[in-house]
């Protein structure tokens, strides 16, 4: 690129000069982003960090709900079978036959 005259060679540096300068800011200004970015991004991973802690205690309590539920279930359905067979000998009885 040639220059007619040193003013034009002067303001084509300036120019130059101006388009650093804002080149450098915007770079200071991405570096803050990034910044922010992984700082957010740290945040999140203890979120996800903290929601899967959750979830697995949330799945442990499930369990031992799910195994007080069959333990009782266990016990309802034995005392069905104490009550089928008392009121199958109190009608026997009614009914004036023996119990088995």
């Amino acid at each position: 690129m040639e220059f007619g005259s040193f003013e034009e060679f002067w303001a084509a540096l300036g120019r130059l000069y101006d388009a650093n300068v804002k080149n450098a800011e915007e770079i200071r200004e991405l570096r803050v982003s990034i910044h922010e970015l992984r700082a957010s991004t740290d945040e999140l991973r203890g979120s996800v960090v903290d929601l899967r802690d959750s979830t697995a205690n949330l799945a442990n309590a499930v369990d031992k709900l799910h195994q007080v539920v069959d333990v009782h279930e266990r016990r309802l359905d034995r005392h069905e079978i104490t009550i089928d067979a008392i009121l199958e000998d109190l009608r026997r009885h009614r009914e004036g036959r023996p119990p088995q």
